[in-house]
């Protein structure tokens, strides 16, 4: 199972696929920041195991979201020359 979508100026890819022991679901995203028609950055994120394979990706779909958003945090943390910690 597959999910593709954009989420705050990133690419999210989340997928749920099936264990070698096919019993249980790993959940994966595959995150990347575009400029114009080029990859800038990719990161990529094995997560836990799920009985399902909706809550596999549900999981990954999340995480990639909240990686999003605390890279986001990081950026303006830089930008305004203060640990990211002080934002909060």
């Amino acid at each position: 199972m597959k999910s593709k979508d954009f989420y705050r100026g990133y690419y999210l890819s989340a997928s749920s696929t099936l264990e070698p022991d096919a019993t249980r679901y790993m959940a994966r995203v595959a995150i990347m920041s575009l400029g114009g028609d080029k990859t800038q950055s990719q990161r990529f994120l094995d997560l836990q195991v799920f009985d399902s394979e909706q809550e596999a990706l549900n999981h990954a779909v999340n995480a990639g979201k909240d990686w999003v958003d605390a890279q986001l945090v990081l950026e303006v943390a830089r930008r305004l020359g203060r640990p990211a910690a002080r934002l909060a």
